[in-house]
């Protein structure tokens, strides 16, 4: 017989509940992950729990249908916390073999989390759609992150995250999906982020992450994570539009590596979302300074024999493109050598190979010369 206090791996609470709504048991788990105490919440209604002394004030325990269970772990269920926020979960359905009708609800992981009680205070300071804080309240917490860093010589990251394509949704299948979208994601950037981590609502649709005690490596670490939960996430699953991909570009960049001051550290960020932006989008670039290139300078393999790969042609911050009849697959890393005026020797890089023209691709597709792009990974010396 299944029972609630089996061991389970990968869970964050459960309950039971009969196929008439009536919830059964809660556990531990489950009083600290929604703050409801198991006696507001068994022996009664899921539509109606909380405390004795408010019936009035009784919210159902969550949203989501778990009458036809299936043994799944894909079931999407939305709980509504004593707090006032909603955390959308992904939970695990299983019909006990018990006398009764009544299935074990299984929280397995949180999908998104919305903003309660606790940005309820000072609500001219939070954005009314998505709950986070304004952009002045993120500018103070800068100013304050980076006295402290300065003072215990420890590092800190800013990531700004932009939603790509934002427009298309909203023309596409009206402004309030667009902002469904950007409530969404602030969700999914509360559950995603570190606790101490300070958020806010830039403008638009752009958002910020500030992390302190955090270097280039871990911003880069968190932004691959925001970038990928909000690629996978399924924003338009009913309906029209259900087919359609949301995902962020977001750039990042860190003191004191990038920047020494607020305004510098900010710059800096928005020039990696720009390049984030300018490299196809849904992608994440820590800002790293780089070589500006002149056109037509000789690459080279840097090997022994320093061996001819092209003359580069198009460029940005970001890396280089160069003429070549035999490019790279796209992929492959490569170490390259350049000269640059007015230094001696040459530049040693690392790139990777991230698009190709192909010779016969010059004639098919009207472009004026073959070659790849290469995104500069590494830059300085041997």
């Amino acid at each position: 017989m299944t029972t609630l206090s089996r061991t389970r791996s990968t869970e964050l609470g459960a309950f039971i509940v009969d196929l008439q709504g009536t919830v059964l048991a809660f556990d531990q788990a489950m009083e600290l992950l929604t703050g409801w105490p198991a006696c507001e919440i068994v022996g009664r209604d899921k539509e109606h729990c909380g405390p004795d002394s408010n019936r009035a004030s009784r919210i159902a325990l969550y949203r989501g249908n778990v009458t036809e269970p299936t043994i799944t772990g894909g079931t999407s269920l939305t709980l509504n916390c004593a707090d006032g926020r909603q955390l959308e979960i992904e939970a695990s359905v299983e019909r006990l073999e018990a006398p009764g009708d009544r299935v074990l609800v299984i929280a397995r992981r949180i999908l998104s989390r919305s903003a309660g009680q606790v940005l309820r205070d000072g609500l001219e300071r939070v954005d009314s759609l998505t709950g986070l804080p304004h952009a002045d309240i993120l500018y103070e917490n800068l100013a304050a992150e980076l006295d402290s860093a300065s003072e215990t010589a420890q590092p800190l990251a800013i990531i700004l995250a932009d939603v790509d394509h934002l427009r298309a949704v909203n023309d596409g299948l009206g402004r309030e999906a667009g902002d469904e979208v950007l409530r969404k994601i602030a969700d999914i950037l509360r559950v995603t982020v570190p606790d101490e981590t300070h958020l806010c609502r830039l403008h638009d649709d752009d958002f910020a992450i500030l992390l302190s005690n955090a270097g280039r490596g871990q911003a880069r670490q968190l932004a691959a994570t925001i970038r990928s939960t909000v690629e996978s996430y399924r924003f338009f699953e009913d309906g029209p539009g259900n087919d359609r991909r949301v995902t962020l570009s977001l750039g990042a960049a860190s003191f004191p590596a990038d920047a020494e001051n607020a305004d510098d550290l900010l710059d800096r960020a928005r020039d990696a979302l720009d390049e984030a932006r300018s490299m196809g989008r849904n992608r994440v670039w820590c800002y790293l300074r780089r070589p500006r290139v002149p056109l037509e300078v000789p690459v080279f393999f840097d090997g022994a024999e320093s061996l001819l790969v092209g003359y580069t042609r198009d460029l940005s911050p970001s890396g280089l493109f160069v003429q070549t009849a035999a490019p790279i697959d796209i992929g492959m890393r490569c170490a390259l050598a350049f000269p640059l005026p007015g230094r001696e020797g040459k530049v040693h890089v690392i790139g990777r190979v991230v698009r190709t023209v192909p010779p016969e691709f010059t004639t098919s597709h009207n472009l004026r010369v073959p070659g790849m792009g290469v995104e500069f990974e590494r830059f300085g010396g041997r």
